[in-house]
């Protein structure tokens, strides 16, 4: 008996331990040469990212409307990829908008974000993005790390940001 429980003491001991996902966070803006509600008329539409992201096509509403929460959009990536998403909160008054990503075959989890626009001086704007984020799996795969999690999100966000921001000043 003793033994066994050495040999148990040793198997547990030796196991690789796992580390947790941590929950990852980014957050990016841009100065808009727009007023506040023309920057937020680029990208309010909730069903119609492919119309301001240039990384995304044939975005569509599944479920809902645009604008009330719980709204539920589909859409595909360039290059290959889809995502399904849903609104969770929306305020026309704040300008702000809140969702998650329900499924996905790109490398993330977890996915909660915001955008929103506040008032700059002269009458421009500045667009925010902020969101969680966690890598796909426990056991992170080649590619799929932290770090290539976070440069997808930045690399996702500073397209998007940057087109919002050439689309509003016209």
């Amino acid at each position: 008996l003793m033994i066994l429980a050495t040999a148990a003491s040793a198997l547990l001991t030796t196991a690789p331990a796992f580390a947790e996902r941590p929950m990852l966070r980014y957050q990016s803006e841009i100065a808009v040469k727009a007023p506040p509600q023309k920057a937020w008329n680029t990208f309010k539409t909730f069903g119609s990212i492919h119309d301001w992201h240039p990384a995304t096509e044939g975005s569509r509403l599944l479920v809902g409307e645009n604008g009330k929460p719980l709204a539920v959009r589909e859409f595909q990536v360039k290059g290959g990829g889809s995502v399904i998403s849903e609104l969770l909160t929306y305020d026309e008054a704040r300008r702000h908008f809140k969702y998650r990503i329900i499924k996905t075959n790109l490398p993330l989890a977890n996915y909660v974000a915001e955008m929103w626009v506040t008032p700059a001086a002269g009458g421009t704007s500045v667009v925010h993005w902020r969101a969680n984020f966690q890598r796909p799996e426990e056991q992170a795969k080649a590619g799929q790390d932290d770090a290539a999690t976070m440069k997808l999100v930045q690399d996702v966000f500073k397209g998007g940001l940057d087109n919002i921001a050439v689309s509003a000043a016209k």
